[in-house]
């Protein structure tokens, strides 16, 4: 019987377990959606129909029966695992949107810091030898990123 308590208090809290992290992880999926839509000003209901949650009835409905206890059986209402093409799509030109917005704000910060360098030289501010060692660590490290840039074009 001890055993018996044992797995049975094991179980317990693994389905707890499961279900901060499930309603954490349904959390987070809403904010994304909620971002993306800020981001490009499509509903989840527009665009290709590919939505986080398919509609809101439904939604409540699986949540009211994950609340209820619903985690005993085998299909523990999360869904199908592997997403569908049209999911696999807006994933996709999502990273790509993500990938874009940091390599703008890369580019740009690089700009910046290019500018301020410009500045400070024009106004004699900058010491003898900063221009030779930029010039150094800039010759050093710009072969690989031009050959990582090329092969990726590839």
């Amino acid at each position: 019987t001890h055993y018996v308590l044992l797995l049975c208090s094991f179980k317990e809290q693994l389905q707890q377990h499961v279900r901060v992290h499930a309603m954490e992880a349904v959390m987070a999926c809403w904010e994304l959606e909620q971002s993306l839509q800020s981001l490009t000003g499509v509903s989840p209901g527009e665009g290709t129909g590919a939505t986080m949650s398919d509609d809101d009835d439904e939604q409540e409905d699986s949540e009211a029966n994950f609340y209820d206890g619903g985690l005993d059986g085998p299909d523990m209402g999360f869904g199908p695992l592997v997403p569908t093409e049209s999911e696999r799509s807006l994933m996709e030109r999502v990273r790509q949107e993500l990938k874009h917005e940091l390599k703008q704000g890369y580019k740009d910060k690089i700009v910046d810091i290019r500018e301020e360098i410009l500045r400070k030289r024009r106004a004699g501010k900058l010491p003898g030898d900063t221009t030779s060692t930029l010039k150094a660590w800039w010759q050093s490290h710009s072969s690989g990123l031009i050959q990582r840039r090329t092969t990726r074009q590839n």
